[in-house]
């Protein structure tokens, strides 16, 4: 943490911009995908049903499907299992809502020139937002974003997220430099620590 805050201050000397860098673990609890596992759970337990209570009342196979209901429901609380029941739409709206939603709480929206900046990484998900306020956008494209995006990810599969955080925060530090240049009347309007949520 202490090395991510050290990479913000120093990247906001060279700019009026502020950038806030934010690590999340998950951005949704995901009930649908939580629901199509406790389905599919279920339709196992009715084929066991199936197989091993062949003598028994047919009624039996719907029986054990209740419990399974349950249990599938409940494994969703494990990010290994539920991971293949997630839709890649639904992760990315839900990465993104969630961007949306921090940006706010954390008055990044209410800088004086509107030049505050998003990094933000989702653990469960795998995914990495940047967002930028009004100023920002009015001057630099969100391929720019992208490619910062995927300079952090390349870091983060290396298993360095905080490598990862701070190579975004230099980047976005230099892209903001060259329209929003720092001056001497430059107060630090947002902490410049890491928020872990």
């Amino acid at each position: 943490q202490d090395k991510i805050s050290k990479a913000v201050l120093e990247a906001e000397l060279l700019t009026t911009g502020e950038i806030v860098p934010m690590v999340v673990t998950q951005s949704d609890d995901y009930p649908g995908a939580r629901w199509r596992l406790a389905i599919v759970t279920a339709m196992f337990f009715g084929f066991l049903a199936y197989f091993f209570l062949g003598d028994f009342d047919p009624a039996w196979i719907l029986w054990v499907q209740i419990p399974g209901l349950y249990i599938g429901y409940w494994l969703g609380t494990f990010s290994a299992v539920l991971r293949p029941f997630l839709e890649s739409s639904k992760v990315d709206e839900e990465v993104h809502q969630r961007a949306l939603q921090a940006f706010i709480s954390l008055d990044l929206h209410a800088t004086k020139d509107r030049t505050g900046i998003l990094i933000m990484a989702s653990l469960f998900e795998r995914r990495v937002e940047i967002l930028a306020d009004t100023g920002i956008n009015a001057k630099v494209s969100s391929d720019t974003w992208q490619g910062i995006v995927a300079d952090m990810i390349g870091r983060i599969k290396s298993d360095d997220l905080t490598e990862g955080f701070c190579i975004a925060v230099r980047e976005c530090g230099e892209v903001l430099a060259k329209d929003f240049p720092g001056s001497h009347d430059n107060p630090d309007e947002l902490s410049n620590k890491v928020v872990i949520e």
